[in-house]
Order: C-alpha cells, then structure tokens, then sequence
C-alpha cells in the first residue's frame, strides 16, 4: 500500500528530475480565460511525442478548439468534484464523452486527452501516459482491486477504469498540500515510478 509519506516523496523527486513543472503552473493561470492556448500549453510540453502530428495540419486546431467547446459544459459539471469522495459510476457518460471527445483530436489522442480533460477538472482526474497506462493494464491489479484496463489503445471505458482503480490504489491517503491537487500527486508518483526508469533506459 502506498503511504502518504512515500507519495511526498515521489513528489520531491518529480520536482527534482522534470523542468517542465512551471509549463504545467503557467497553463493553469490562463486556462479560464484562455482554454485553447492553455491546452496547447499543455500538449506541447507534456504529450510533445503526439504533439508534432497535430502541428501537421491546421485543421487540427480547428477541430481542438471545436472540441474544447463542446466539452465546456460537462467540465462546468465536473469542475468541483473530487477524486477521493466521488462514485465514478454516476459520471461514467460525462467522463467517456469528454474522453472519446478529446481523443478523436489528431496529435491529442490517449494520453492528450487526459491531461486535457485534467487541466480543466484538476481536482478528479488523474493523467496517464502509454508507461503509466502498460503499468496498469496487468493483470495483478484486477486480481487485487478487481479492476483492470484492458485495450491498448485504450476505450474511453479504460480510461474511465483508469480512474477508478487509481482511486482504489491511492483513496485511503489524505492528502492535505493545497498547491497542488491530489490527482497531480498521483500522477507524479505514476511517473517517477513507471515512466521515469523507461525513459532513461530508452535514452542509455
């Protein structure tokens, strides 16, 4: 089980290894004013890999402002929920709509969409990428959680199970640091742990 202690540590080290931290800050002060600048923020730092695809085409843009638009209800609905207390039964249609919405964008796709989708409900959703994701569709978490994302690429229903299993994982810590959310603590834990060591080991 993780321990609070051990996800404030994850913390430290995240800040200690990423640059890309004050990316992530800088799109969470213009986000409400200006959402489509605020999400190309966060794709151009932080799912750069797919980001060049969307840079292929203009229409590209167009489509992510067209989609950001139609999204912007349900994340006037989901804005204030929180991850720890939240039965993501009851929002399974809004969180598969706006993933399956996000996803469609070229250049956006899986991982994209959740760091979107997180920018503008910070405080429910947990990111993923494909080494947080290949992590958590083994088969020892279904068996120990009785939760299992099973698609790679993945459905909006994994996704959705994503959630559900990261709120089984890390529920039970009380996570009280108002700078940053819950959510982001989760992921920077996921990071450090599953991607971080890929990374390096692609680069060696």
């Amino acid at each position: 089980m993780v321990t609070l202690e051990e996800l404030k540590i994850k913390c430290r080290e995240f800040k200690e290894s990423e640059g890309r931290a004050s990316f992530y800050n800088l799109a969470f002060e213009i986000k409400d004013k200006y959402p489509l600048q605020a999400t190309i923020i966060i794709l151009a730092t932080w799912n750069a890999g797919r980001f060049r695809f969307f840079m292929s085409d203009s229409k590209n843009l167009c489509k992510l402002k067209n989609n950001l638009t139609t999204c912007e209800p349900l994340f006037r609905e989901l804005k204030d929920k929180e991850f720890k207390t939240v039965n993501f039964d009851d929002l399974a249609d809004k969180i598969k709509e706006i993933y399956s919405t996000l996803s469609e964008v070229k250049g956006v796709e899986y991982t994209g969409a959740s760091k979107v989708f997180h920018l503008f409900c910070p405080n429910l959703i947990v990111m993923w990428d494909s080494y947080i994701r290949n992590e958590y569709m083994k088969k020892k978490y279904e068996i120990q959680y009785g939760i299992r994302i099973r698609n790679d690429p993945p459905t909006p229903e994994d996704f959705l199970n994503f959630q559900k299993l990261m709120q089984k994982i890390f529920g039970h810590i009380e996570w009280n640091e108002k700078e940053k959310p819950f959510t982001k603590a989760i992921d920077e834990y996921n990071y450090v742990v599953f991607t971080l060591p890929k990374l390096k080991n692609k680069k060696d």
